[in-house]
């Protein structure tokens, strides 16, 4: 026996409401979502031209669908199957007719509380398209046809002439429109920026479809949406289709792989497109006859979290001429626009769950796929809702990707000088040469090492390597905000804040990386244990910088247990990307350097890693093979970290070498100090790299 709820009141606004509209959604509406029993109710409110509710259904919809389009102008659909009632029956008395909306809300009932409300899921606001009677021995039904609000215009014309003058913002373009047909409802209208404009005088004759104006208004530049939200307002977006910060945050999380009772995935199923790929695209416009001008907009695929980037693949190029195109900026918002079709739609996931109807066309998703266990995001292009008890949600959504914002002009002079320090002062080659002589392995030669400049965030990482497994190229990001006050005379590459931080160093570290990508492979390289790759990075140029800002304890003696402690659990599989994280695996590395002895069993050391398989298994005995098990050499370097000399040369502020693997306290192969500033001799530097072909990608 179903349990009872409290029903709504007939012609009040229902309680518990979620629209689907809200930036987060109440833990009150997942939780209902999760209960592993539902208990539904369907509720349809019957609305008048303002808005006043004239009628409340409930119990009497059988069962329906309804279907969410984000490439549509028609974004919602739908299908209601009811009872059979006279009153249901389309006639002027009826609440089915042209005057009368309708908001569709699914209830799922709060087992967790008391009284039993239901949560109300609005699914939208409809008009009513189409119904019929069906009406037999085993079928007594109605079946009524729903849709958006953009269905009264579909079909309909213009009265008049248009006439909308150039340079009129696309903002103010689009609403008119919708005012001119009378509309006065409005969501979320973006407002246009200086440049989003009509690039031309915009005519349409009487008869001009109505829908055909709003397309032309919406695809003016590409990466835009318009229609009727579930409220049944009209909005004009803006997709956030470029960068990841803007992207919204994750409306719900799916995966197949959870034992977890609570999780609401039911199938998954991804598909893959991969001949039609394209990363970078050319648009040109129409030549101007006045100026002979052609406009021209070109974008391509820099993300390397994308498997389709240019260095991972190759360049493959896609041009298209669009003689509607009056204006750089449409060319490159229409190359953008191909390009998040290019790169997205190549791989889309299709899964049915329990139904979470909160979800919107457009939204964004998290889906683990079930065979790699890996975590995407997702936005969503179709959904539809089986409003049966035991119905499904079926949702077809497209991977997200991400293009990293190009540096601009005033950028440029920090650009020019992290160039010359590449090209002339050894930055890049210098590092080589140290981890050859010290480490014993360099890259071939034989493959590319792009360098790209992007605009992040300060503060976070300074540089990154990036290495493919479809390809031996290598990318290698730096991003410009952490070098604005690069001193552009130092050889250095002095950036006003911690030596360590010193742009060869920096740079140092990175070939580190891509020097063990080359040799070793991306996919070796890839199953090495972060604190490795990251501590003996850290060697090489020396620790002591970073060390010396890791404060806030009562002695030295307590920094050096937090960090061994901290050592301890790396060596256990943790890593929290902290600056105290860098420090204990530069103690790791240091300890190795102790345990193997000399310059001989450093070097045997990483050349026997390339003979070695499946490193994420027992990597440390594999490296350091001088015990009898896996577990006694774990003991034996947390063992050397707490005997191991070099923490008197940390804690020494009067000694100047940084404690890099070339200095005096180690391998010392100039015979002297290497403090920040001599690290890398630059004024030795001969070439741009050692090991890899340099390419600036711009």
């Amino acid at each position: 026996m179903p349990l009872k709820y409290k029903k709504p009141n007939y012609n009040e606004t229902l309680s518990n409401i979620v629209n689907g509209l809200e930036e987060k959604v109440s833990g009150r509406a997942a939780s209902v979502l999760r209960q592993p029993i539902r208990n539904l109710q369907t509720t349809i409110q019957v609305l008048d031209n303002d808005g006043s509710i004239i009628d409340t259904i409930t119990g009497k919809t059988t069962g329906g669908t309804i279907n969410y389009d984000a490439t549509s102008l028609i974004r919602r659909t739908g299908t209601l199957k009811m009872v059979v009632d006279p009153s249901y029956m389309p006639n002027n008395k009826s609440v089915f007719w042209f005057d009368k909306k309708f908001r569709v809300y699914q209830g799922v009932v709060d087992l967790s509380r008391f009284p039993r409300e239901a949560v109300n899921f609005l699914l939208g606001t409809f008009w009513v398209n189409e119904s019929s009677l069906r009406f037999d021995k085993t079928t007594r039904e109605i079946s009524v046809t729903l849709a958006d609000k953009m269905t009264l215009w579909d079909g309909q014309g213009l009265e008049n002439k248009l006439k909308i003058k150039r340079g009129t913002p696309m903002s103010d373009a689009i609403r008119g429109i919708m005012e001119l047909v009378g509309e006065t409802d409005f969501g979320y209208m973006y407002t246009s920026n200086g440049e989003e404009i009509l690039q031309y005088d915009y005519e349409k004759e009487p008869g001009t479809s109505i829908n055909d104006i709003i397309e032309d208004f919406r695809d003016m530049y590409m990466d835009f949406i318009c229609g009727y939200n579930s409220l049944g307002q009209f909005e004009y977006r803006k997709l956030p289709i470029q960068k990841e910060e803007e992207i919204p945050k994750p409306k719900w999380e799916f995966d197949a792989t959870s034992q977890d009772r609570a999780d609401l995935t039911l199938s998954f199923q991804e598909s893959y497109d991969l001949k039609n790929v394209k990363n970078r695209f050319v648009v040109i416009g129409s030549t101007s006859t006045k100026t002979g001008y052609t406009p021209k907009g070109s974008v391509k695929i820099t993300d390397t979290n994308s498997e389709f980037n240019i260095d991972a693949i190759g360049t493959r190029t896609k041009v298209i001429q669009n003689s509607d195109l009056t204006n750089d900026l449409q060319c490159v918002s229409q190359a953008r626009y191909e390009m998040w079709k290019a790169a997205h739609f190549q791989e889309k996931v299709s899964i049915d769950v329990s139904p979470v109807y909160f979800l919107q066309p457009n939204d964004v998703i998290l889906v683990t796929n079930p065979v790699t266990k890996k975590v995407y995001q997702y936005m969503i292009d179709t959904i539809q809702i089986d409003l049966a008890v035991d119905g499904i949600m079926s949702i077809d959504a497209h991977k997200m990707y991400f293009v990293k914002p190009d540096y601009g002009e005033a950028d440029m002079p920090i650009v020019a000088a992290i160039k010359n320090g590449i090209n002339k002062l050894g930055w890049l080659s210098l590092p080589e040469e140290r981890i050859k002589d010290t480490y014993g392995i360099s890259a071939d030669g034989k493959n590319y090492l792009s360098i790209r400049f992007v605009v992040d965030e300060e503060g976070g990482w300074q540089a990154e390597t990036t290495a493919y497994n479809t390809s031996r190229n290598q990318t290698l990001e730096i991003d410009l905000r952490d070098f604005e006050k690069l001193n552009l005379k130092d050889e250095n590459g002095d950036v006003g804040r911690s030596k360590g931080d010193y742009a060869d160093r920096v740079l140092g570290h990175e070939m580190f990386h891509a020097v063990c990508n080359d040799f070793y492979g991306a996919v070796k390289t890839m199953d090495m244990p972060v604190w490795f790759k990251e501590g003996f990075a850290e060697l090489l140029h020396g620790g002591k910088d970073r060390y010396v800002t890791i404060t806030g304890f009562e002695s030295k003696e307590a920094k050096k247990q937090a960090l061994i402690k901290r050592a301890r659990n790396q060596l256990n599989g943790t890593w929290e990307s902290t600056s105290d994280d860098y420090v204990a695996a530069y103690l790791i590395a240091c300890a190795m350097y102790y345990l193997v002895g000399d310059l001989n069993g450093l070097h045997d050391m990483f050349q026997r890693l390339e003979k070695e398989s499946n490193l994420n298994l027992n990597f440390l005995y594999k490296a350091l093979p001088i015990t009898e098990s896996a577990g006694q050499i774990f003991d034996k370097v947390i063992d050397k970290m707490q005997k191991m000399p070099i923490w008197d040369f940390l804690n020494d502020p009067t000694d100047v070498d940084t404690c890099s693997i070339g200095g005096n306290h180690m391998l010392n192969i100039y015979d002297r100090p290497l403090s920040p500033e001599d690290v890398f001799n630059n004024q030795t530097a001969t070439t741009d790299s050692l090991g890899f072909k340099i390419k600036f990608d711009e």
